[in-house]
């Protein structure tokens, strides 16, 4: 009898186990379609809102941040690209570091630059404190591992993130 109750036991702490797993990861799925689209409306206010605590407060201050994101914004629309669309992949490696787990998530950029349309995959550090309730991004274009050991105490300044993908021409089927 006592084996069945343990077998019963276990069998429930995985259940809600992979219960919080599935959440963080619907949770994690909609801050980051919320970021991408974001990002694609070059809505600046939404971006500094997902903008990690300490990239904040000691990357020089909310209006710098603004401004900085508005800079990189008006050099993308300068440069004749238009981002239309933004597709979610697999996430990748995750980890947890002084209560706060970090997500590598990939997704792909759908641009268009002179009437042709590309596609590049890239990677966005999501991370959350309070499993998934809210999110914060960090583009590995922008902060590698060294950069994010500055902002992120004990941050592994080891890792290597992956590299963007060129961008590839892609056609209309």
């Amino acid at each position: 009898m006592q084996k069945i109750v343990l077998l019963f036991s276990l069998c429930f702490i995985i259940s809600l186990t992979v219960q919080a797993q599935n959440d963080i990861n619907a949770s994690l799925n909609a801050a980051t379609r919320n970021y991408l689209d974001a990002y694609i409306q070059k809505d600046v206010n939404a971006l500094l809102g997902y903008t990690h605590p300490n990239i904040l407060e000691m990357g020089g201050g909310e209006q710098y941040l603004v401004e900085d994101i508005a800079g990189e914004l008006e050099m993308i629309t300068a440069q004749g690209l238009e981002y239309f669309g933004a597709e979610i992949l697999e996430v990748g490696n995750n980890w947890e570091l002084n209560g706060e787990k970090f997500f590598l998530v990939p997704h792909s950029w759908l641009v268009e630059l002179g009437g042709n349309k590309f596609r590049s995959v890239t990677y966005l550090l999501a991370t959350t404190k309070d499993e998934g309730e809210n999110w914060s991004f960090i583009n590995t274009n922008k902060y590698n591992a060294k950069n994010l050991a500055v902002y992120i105490p004990e941050f592994d300044d080891t890792i290597e993130f992956p590299m963007a993908s060129p961008f590839e021409q892609i056609f209309d089927e």
